[in-house]
């Protein structure tokens, strides 16, 4: 019987770079043939530290923080990207100007995000230099796409969005690095319509579809997999009487439809960090993993590919 092949699969790590090291360390822990992230590896925010004449300030969550030194600065940065987001080194004159011209933030927080994972590729390489262990990286809704082109260029990673890619002599990768439309309109969005005819696409692709592995972003509708928060018209939780959230199915219909029609092996998803779990669509089994980045905690699965089969999916946390 040939040796299975190991998927360590995780997503929505948002830029949460404590997160991302538990992420390559795993590669030893779990002895993964293949280390894949399914998407949203950019943070959300964007943190200024100002200068002034006694060294640098910033405030977290109302709290000012200082640095007296360029030791203290790297700590302090360091903090930050283990919290989740992007430090900015600037001054109050520049980050009022950059608020007020139409897109400039924007613009830095690209180019910054681009910047960071270029970083979290450098932290990586050497650390999985020389072992068997293979790294693929997939893009999100609120990823930016030049982050492709960072994560084409380097060495060792391989960007899965833009290509069929062999995951071993028996089973291929297709990727929808996209999510269907959200309440946000964040960076990489689809309409339905759209994510069906890529995914109908893609599988023509497959040399043996039935026996693929999907990485969608977006998990498919109507399932455990996709229940999420209702919003209101201001973005706020709507509440049940009883006082918690009222959940309702947000993912995506082109998903769902793809793996009930193909019949893949595997889907493996993300984005609603909230419904980690596993389902079945007829002989596909799909994945969710959550996320829990915000806490500094690694969710994941650990599957186990056979020939023809899925001989184990594990949800882990770490």
């Amino acid at each position: 019987m040939a040796k299975p092949t190991r998927i360590f699969f995780v997503a929505d790590l948002h830029g949460s770079a404590i997160c991302w090291r538990k992420f390559i360390n795993a590669a030893k822990v779990y002895r993964a043939d293949i280390l894949l992230v399914g998407g949203d590896i950019a943070a959300k925010t964007l943190t200024p530290i100002f200068s002034s004449p006694s060294g640098w300030t910033t405030r977290v969550e109302g709290v000012v923080r200082s640095a007296a030194n360029d030791s203290e600065l790297e700590r302090l940065e360091s903090s930050l990207r283990d919290g989740a987001t992007v430090p900015f080194r600037t001054t109050s004159a520049e980050w009022e100007e950059l608020r007020s011209r139409r897109g400039a933030l924007d613009e830095v927080f690209q180019r910054r995000a681009c910047e960071e994972t270029q970083r979290w590729l450098e932290w990586a390489r050497p650390r999985l230099e020389g072992g068997p262990t293979r790294l693929l990286l997939g893009l999100g809704n609120d990823d930016f796409t030049p982050m492709e082109q960072v994560i084409e260029a380097d060495p060792r990673a391989e960007l899965t969005d833009l290509a069929v890619l062999r995951l071993d002599e028996r089973h291929e990768l297709l990727t929808l690095p996209y999510s269907n439309p959200t309440p946000w309109a964040t960076h990489r969005e689809l309409s339905e319509t759209e994510i069906a005819r890529r995914l109908d696409e893609g599988m023509a692709q497959l040399e043996d579809p039935s026996n693929a592995v999907v990485n969608a972003h977006v998990p498919p509708f109507g399932a455990p997999l996709d229940l999420a928060p209702r919003l209101d018209a201001a973005l706020t939780k709507v509440m049940t009487p009883g006082g918690d959230p009222e959940l309702v199915h947000v993912g995506s219909t082109a998903v769902r439809a793809a793996l009930e029609r193909h019949q893949p092996l595997l889907g493996l998803h993300g984005h609603i960090h909230e419904s980690r779990g596993t389902t079945r669509f007829g002989r596909t089994l799909s994945v969710n993993c959550g996320s829990a980045y915000s806490e500094g905690a690694l969710l994941g699965a650990v599957v186990d590919l056979g020939a023809r089969d899925v001989r184990s999916a594990v949800l882990t946390s770490g």
